[in-house]
């Protein structure tokens, strides 16, 4: 299952632009059983306003330096959230982020550096990787947490770290989450984090639709874009994975980087924190 299971579902359920409340109670993160029909077109390389799509780092500097090598040129990068947790590099990964000046959302696992009361809603393991940031970060940092915004729009486009309606909580995995929030956003494209599984949901004749592979496909909306995750993968594969979004000719391209797990590893048992989030990046899973 790609949900974590370190983060019962804490919800928060709202129309975009509407004022907030919390739910409580686990989230509902499985993947469809039924095969989904694919909705994009056929690749597509054509040249223009080039955007890097990063996401869930989770304090994993090996695999963040891997990126920053494959990754092609573009004009500006944005990241959908969830640069700490899990990883044993925070301070490196908080570091190089804010150097380079991208325009960074929220997570929540940043949130919860922040905000302790959302802590209950974790597992054991995962808040006390939480606590142990939290200890070592240091203030400028965490005010830099603090600060993050829960939400972007670039070029027409929404940019969250979970999903259109639950900007930081909601796990989108399942065809019934993935319509609601494809009616929420009304023909148009959101790019959004969280499950760490790459892929676009889409519609086509009223049905969602599901699509993935490593390539570059021209973006139709109504579309939800995960770019999966750069330091902590679950869709199998323990390869890093972000993107690469054509504004221009409204393309998306996945692209997947292999990066030195094992010393991934290493920091996290040099830092003492829970084995299960260092052997987990071996599988992907």
């Amino acid at each position: 299952m790609a949900t974590d299971p370190g983060d019962r579902g804490v919800h928060r359920r709202f129309q975009l632009g509407g004022n907030p409340r919390h739910v409580r109670g686990r989230s509902d993160c499985r993947h469809s059983a039924h095969p989904l029909r694919p909705h994009l077109s056929a690749p597509v390389r054509e040249a223009g306003l080039r955007v890097a799509i990063f996401s869930d780092i989770h304090a994993n500097w090996h695999a963040l330096e891997a990126v920053l090598r494959d990754c092609p040129p573009v004009d500006k990068t944005l990241c959908l959230g969830d640069v700490v947790g899990y990883g044993g590099d925070p301070k490196r990964c908080v570091d190089e982020v804010t150097k380079r000046g991208w325009l960074t959302l929220v997570g929540n696992h940043d949130r919860a550096c922040t905000d302790p009361e959302i802590l209950e809603w974790f597992n054991d393991d995962a808040a006390s990787v939480v606590r142990w940031t939290v200890d070592v970060i240091g203030g400028q940092r965490l005010e830099w947490l603090r600060g993050l915004p829960d939400s972007h729009v670039e070029h027409d486009v929404l940019l969250v770290h979970a999903s259109p309606r639950d900007h930081i909580y909601e796990y989108v995995l399942d065809t019934a989450v993935a319509h609601a929030n494809l009616e929420l956003i009304n023909g148009g494209i959101c790019f959004h984090g969280h499950t760490h599984v790459p892929g676009i949901f889409g519609l086509a004749g009223g049905q969602v639709t599901h699509e993935y592979r490593v390539d570059t496909f021209r973006l139709e909306g109504p579309a939800l874009v995960n770019p999966g995750s750069v330091g902590q993968p679950r869709d199998g594969s323990p390869t890093a994975s972000y993107g690469v979004w054509d504004v221009d000719s409204e393309t998306f391209e996945f692209r997947r980087i292999r990066y030195d797990i094992r010393g991934a590893q290493r920091a996290i048992r040099k830092a003492r924190l829970p084995e299960r989030f260092a052997l987990r990046l071996e599988t992907g899973r």
